[in-house]
């Protein structure tokens, strides 16, 4: 790891200590070792940055929207965390291809399946193209649920710390059908991701899969070892 990524990584993770109380307990049961699709909710710009250094030293990368490459600071950092760009809603062979290569180097994808930030903290519907990408590989993946980030504005104003949790699933991966998912079956592998997602999280963050059926059909359960 270079000089630099050592110093932001090292800035960032005093960062999140001095504001934030993080329960990271369950991060251990993250695979230390080989290709892996992070999914995660999205609830602010803090996610994804987070994991990032408390997960090392596993690799990880992300999307990112492209306007983010526009600030000068922001693109240093995109481009040292080796991001992922790409266009608000439509990840382009390009970025499909970058995926890909992350993956078969054995390392970790990071996405949030909503697409956009919660403002409220509640789920959104997920988008049915990161279903694509999760049935073409097989990939194993590990829903991750990560809240509190939603209430750090309000706690800065009082000058207090803001408690994040993060629960970590079970490893899993799209059951095999044979030949490629059409746009409904797209949408209902995404919303199964979701659903693993929401059973993680109490009622209140659960949002649009507060009501679905927690019965996977879609995928299934992995070891560990995978």
């Amino acid at each position: 790891m270079s000089f630099a990524k050592r110093f932001v990584n090292s800035v960032l993770r005093t960062y999140f200590r001095l504001f934030f109380k993080i329960d990271r307990s369950e991060l251990v049961k993250v695979p230390l070792a080989g290709p892996l699709m992070m999914i995660v909710n999205h609830t602010s710009v803090f996610e994804g940055p987070m994991l990032y250094v408390f997960l090392q030293p596993r690799a990880m990368h992300a999307l990112a929207k492209k306007e983010l490459w526009k600030n000068p600071v922001i693109r240093y950092l995109m481009n040292l965390w080796e991001s992922i760009p790409v266009d608000r809603g439509n990840v382009d062979r390009q970025a499909m291809d970058a995926i890909f290569a992350v993956l078969d180097k054995g390392e970790i994808f990071a996405i949030a399946p909503e697409g956009t930030r919660s403002r409220d903290g509640a789920l959104q519907r997920g988008k049915s193209g990161i279903a694509f990408i999760a049935y073409k590989n097989r990939t194993p993946m590990v829903p991750i649920a990560v809240t509190g980030f939603e209430n750090f504005r309000r706690n800065l104003l009082r000058l207090r710390r803001t408690r994040i949790t993060i629960r970590v699933g079970d490893v899993f991966r799209p059951i095999a059908h044979g030949g490629r998912l059409d746009a409904e079956g797209r949408q209902a592998l995404a919303d199964e991701m979701m659903v693993r997602i929401a059973s993680l999280m109490d009622e209140r963050h659960q949002g649009y899969y507060k009501t679905f059926d927690p019965t996977f059909t879609l995928t299934e359960t992995l070891s560990l070892q995978g």
